[in-house]
């Protein structure tokens, strides 16, 4: 096992996050099909279980990773796994339902015997290798288990069956943080490398409406803040993501920042894929007129998403840097505020003016506020504007 100072992701593990890119990728398409309230919804549903594999898999990586031939060949199978649930995401809620429920319990079934080889193999982890093994056997039998029954059953066993994988990594954590607890380096490197792979989806989504649209004045003035909004969030993600998180649970058992730096990334991967779609049908509409409700309102809601989980990640970057001075602290809290504040008036706005401006002046405005964030970041970090060689 690699240690604690040098573990860094692996290229498979690169490989492992570009074919679950693949399923982001395919699940942005399905949302790009249907872009109402029911459409997100149903993508939300099938964003959420496809996102927890992956930390599945990246949560025993940090802890327990080796290069050995074993290892190897069970990442390949996990490889398999999601690249057999990108097939089924494609009507994943409907005819291919039971496909995409075998898929994700094969992953989880790989997890298991991932975790029983770590068990043998790390007699200190034997109690938490063996209470996963057992939780996680569990939802697999659920997942498993909703193959062979017709919705809506199918989706209240899938429910369950995520609540118990959801649940079990809450029930031991505090139990195990100390001994075990995730890489400071290595879990921020792997969410930063998903993340970038899932803003380049987005960046994609803005490509392709310029390649396959006309090209006006007003629809490249759109595509161009769409890009604005994509790098400012990247900004502001980036610059808050030190792992100092994970420290203040492995130092302070500060189990609570960490659980909520853990979580706020699930809707903040869903905003930073919606916010693509989003970006792309925009593009793709007719600039003189103003742009259908559903399509104002997916902007609007994903950018929302995407400035309320940074500006939650701020406050966890807040809370467990325990040795920031006063000052520093509160400039923490006040951008948190502001992001939190801004995502409130990014909805206030697709309520009252999106079904009145044309697309070039919707995306000014919401890209605007994304800028303004930046901004604030900016001034709370000067060495920005400095040149070091």
């Amino acid at each position: 096992m690699e240690s604690y100072t040098d573990r860094r992701a692996s290229w498979l593990e690169s490989f492992f996050d570009l074919i679950v890119a693949i399923v982001v990728l395919q699940l942005s398409i399905n949302l790009s099909h249907d872009v109402s309230i029911n459409g997100f919804f149903k993508f939300v549903a099938l964003f959420i279980p496809v996102f927890w594999a992956w930390i599945g898999v990246t949560f025993y990586a940090t802890r327990f990773g080796t290069d050995d031939v074993v290892h190897r060949f069970l990442m390949l199978l996990q490889i398999g796994a999601f690249a057999f649930m990108a097939v089924n995401i494609p009507d994943g809620l409907g005819s291919n339902s039971g496909w995409f429920a075998l898929s994700y319990a094969a992953s989880r079934a790989i997890l298991i015997i991932e975790y029983q080889r770590a068990g043998r193999h790390v007699p200190a982890a034997r109690k938490l290798t063996a209470r996963y093994s057992i939780g996680f056997s569990i939802s697999t039998a659920i997942w498993f288990a909703s193959v062979f029954v017709p919705p809506p059953l199918r989706f209240i066993l899938w429910i369950i069956g995520l609540a118990v994988d959801i649940g079990i990594p809450l029930l031991f954590t505090k139990q195990f943080s100390m001994q075990f607890a995730p890489h400071t380096r290595h879990l921020p490197e792997r969410f930063g490398l998903f993340t970038i792979i899932v803003l380049g989806i987005a960046i994609l989504g803005v490509v392709d409406g310029i390649a396959t649209h006309q090209w006006t004045i007003s629809s490249m003035v759109t595509a161009a803040l769409g890009l604005a909004m994509t790098f400012s969030l990247w900004w502001l993600y980036f610059d808050n993501l030190d792992g100092s998180e994970i420290r203040a649970l492995r130092e302070n058992k500060q189990l609570g920042v960490y659980v909520t730096w853990l979580y706020i990334h699930i809707p903040l991967i869903i905003g930073f894929t919606a916010l693509g779609v989003g970006v792309e049908h925009v593009v793709l509409s007719n600039q003189s007129l103003a742009l259908p409700p559903s399509e104002s309102w997916l902007m609007c809601l994903s950018t929302s998403i995407c400035l309320s989980a940074i500006g939650v990640i701020e406050i966890t970057s807040a809370k467990s840097n325990v040795t920031l001075v006063k000052s520093k602290w509160s400039e923490k809290y006040r951008e948190a505020i502001y992001n939190l504040g801004t995502a409130v008036v990014v909805l206030i706005i697709g309520a009252a003016l999106s079904d009145t401006l044309l697309p070039v002046f919707f995306m000014s405005i919401i890209a605007a506020t994304c800028i303004a964030q930046v901004i604030v970041d900016i001034r709370r970090h000067p060495f920005h504007l400095e040149y070091k060689f």
